[in-house]
């Protein structure tokens, strides 16, 4: 579970753990109690994610407090908003090349939420829209340094630095949130790629030469390829393959590395 995993992590500031933890009550995740609800703290502009972490306490303790129908039913969509779709992209932003990505992934998704729910949609892409300053010539090209974006994008990416053509989407957006959103839901990465894009490489006097070797994802296509091999070399039966990928996956659960000291631990003897 994402939130779980979040909470093993050391936070910027404790307002984040503060964040995560009512996610994790929220989701249902806490079987064991162990997670406490914080007396609240300052509410100002300066403080902005106050309002998701207060959202999601009150909706916890709804039971305690006098509220109607509506605002209950008004809560619980914000706080499945906050839990389900914001908190995820909100947390990994503080890293400049995944930005790119980020950003036009969770504008998708804001998109599809109008399934879930039309007027938070609505609402939020309309906020988001004024902060899509990382889907630009120059600053996509960000992307080609982050890990989440797969070898293929960023082929058509490098591909795409040697088009004269500029991209439609420049540094500021003149389009209604409509239009825009509607002309952003079908991009990827590339499509955001022109030679200007290049100017990225000589502001910050980078040595674009790296763009002319293959992308190549070594371990990947080294652990295919070892899968390949040791695939039938021991069991043609699909049923057997299946316990022995588990016998694997269990041996490296109980052996992460090869120290001593995990060793003696894992096996006394």
């Amino acid at each position: 579970m994402f939130y779980k995993s979040e909470l093993d992590k050391d936070f910027i500031r404790d307002d984040y753990r503060e964040l995560v933890e009512p996610c994790v009550v929220f989701l249902g995740g806490d079987m064991e109690k162990k997670l406490k609800l914080r007396p609240p703290g300052a509410m100002h502009q300066a403080r902005w994610m106050a309002k998701a972490i207060y959202s999601l306490k009150i909706c916890l303790l709804q039971s305690q407090l006098k509220m109607t129908a509506q605002d209950k039913k008004a809560l619980q969509d914000v706080c499945l908003f906050i839990v389900t779709l914001y908190v995820k992209p909100w947390l990994k932003c503080t890293v400049a090349t995944k930005a790119p990505n980020q950003d036009l992934c969770f504008l998708k998704m804001l998109k599809e939420y109008e399934k879930v729910d039309a007027t938070i949609s609505k609402a939020s892409i309309s906020k988001f829209s004024h902060h899509l300053w990382y889907l630009s010539e120059e600053a996509v090209i960000l992307s080609l340094f982050d890990d989440d974006v797969c070898n293929q994008t960023k082929i058509k990416m490098i591909a795409n630095l040697n088009r004269n053509k500029s991209s439609d989407f420049g540094k500021r957006y003149e389009t209604s949130k409509e239009e825009l959103t509607q002309k952003l839901f079908d991009k990827t990465l590339d499509d955001f790629v022109s030679e200007k894009s290049k100017q990225f490489f000589s502001r910050l006097q980078i040595n674009d030469s790296f763009l002319g070797e293959d992308v190549v994802n070594d371990t990947a296509e080294r652990a295919v390829k070892l899968m390949q091999d040791f695939n039938g070399l021991i069991t043609a039966e699909e049923e057997q393959k299946q316990f022995l990928l588990r016998c694997v996956q269990e041996h490296r659960n109980l052996y992460p590395d090869c120290k001593k000291s995990t060793l003696k631990t894992s096996y006394p003897g």
